[in-house]
């Protein structure tokens, strides 16, 4: 979801940049009639070794060779940046820009678009992957259907990369989903679109945001145009369920929820929103701050704060919806198991 309205064919890179590739300094200054690629494809990284070799690969294996791609390296530890480094002296369509200090994935996104000059821009995460056909079937069927926001639904893969069998959406046929319906579903936010450039204009990822940063800029883009998003049965993006992907920090988890919720404070103190949209984001805000007292309440029983525990539930009652879905995700799928293996014992 990363477009920008400076759509030159000048690559040289902005003044914050604050370390990029010798090789990568000539291959930003490209002659002004150079051919503009159809798609950018955007990828921060930060150590992810184990997988972005294959995530690099997967764009390299597209039917659509039109293609640039920019990885934005956060202050990796790793060794992910020899492993850009190495395809991109290989292949003068990867280009490698590096920092010094870590700043986040949405500062990191923003660098990649002050430099992106494709038609079309997407997002790839450096462990996930495309499936070869991917690009040029999404790209095909947005111009077609004269759309400038195309997403396919996501294919969920395990942590070794084998497809599970199942999607986000499990969609038979294309949707389409305006800024209220993304509000009202938010997961709708883990989806990579391919985006016009034209569209994002001035607008960027905001810094401030470290998660469901994705959601934030489409959102705002859907609201700054008026426009709709459409999704596709699967095409082919690769998402990787990693074992660690649900943290097990709880304070990462608070400040999670506190910057999504600072994150629309913002926008609905920066937008005259319909009634549909404010109404929606004024659920939205009561969701995130539900699922903050439900944090208080599981973190006060952890530690054996029972009257704690009581406390929060009786001032926030709608954490009490939390505890259903809590139950229905936890113990049912337990007790499905147990009844399986009594019915499989001939019990």
């Amino acid at each position: 979801m990363s477009l920008t309205d400076e759509h030159t064919t000048s690559r040289s890179p902005p003044r914050e940049f604050e370390r990029i590739e010798e090789r990568d300094k000539k291959r930003l200054s490209i002659p002004a009639q150079a051919h503009v690629p159809s798609v950018t494809v955007v990828m921060a990284n930060f150590n992810g070794e184990n997988w972005i070799g294959e995530a690099i690969e997967s764009v390299q294996r597209q039917s659509l060779v039109d293609w640039e791609l920019i990885v934005v390296d956060d202050a990796s530890t790793d060794a992910s940046v020899k492993i850009v480094r190495a395809a991109a002296d290989s292949d003068p369509r990867i280009v490698l820009l590096t920092s010094s200090s870590n700043a986040g994935p949405s500062v990191a996104r923003n660098r990649a678009l002050k430099c992106a000059r494709g038609r079309w821009v997407t997002i790839l995460d450096s462990d996930d992957a495309f499936a070869e056909g991917r690009l040029a079937s999404l790209l095909a069927r947005a111009e077609a259907d004269g759309v400038g926001i195309a997403a396919d639904d996501l294919l969920i893969m395990n942590e070794s990369g084998s497809l599970t069998g199942h999607s986000l959406l499990d969609l038979t046929t294309s949707r389409t989903f305006d800024a209220v319906a993304l509000v009202n579903a938010p997961h709708l936010g883990y989806l990579q679109p391919m985006i016009k450039a034209e569209l994002l204009g001035e607008l960027r990822y905001d810094a401030r945001v470290r998660s469901a940063e994705d959601f934030d800029l489409l959102l705002r883009v859907l609201v700054r145009h008026d426009v709709r998003m459409v999704v596709y049965p699967a095409m082919g993006y690769h998402y990787r369920r990693r074992g660690g992907s649900l943290s097990t920090d709880k304070s990462a988890d608070r400040r999670a929820l506190l910057g999504m919720l600072d994150a629309n404070a913002r926008f609905r103190a920066s937008h005259a929103l319909s009634g549909r949209l404010a109404d929606a984001c004024a659920h939205r805000h009561r969701s995130l701050e539900t699922s903050l007292r439900w944090l208080d309440v599981t973190e006060a029983i952890r530690e054996r704060r029972f009257a704690a525990a009581l406390r929060h539930t009786i001032d926030h009652p709608r954490v009490l919806g939390c505890a259903v879905q809590f139950v229905k995700k936890r113990v049912y799928p337990l007790v499905f198991r147990s009844n399986r293996r009594v019915k499989t014992l001939g019990l």
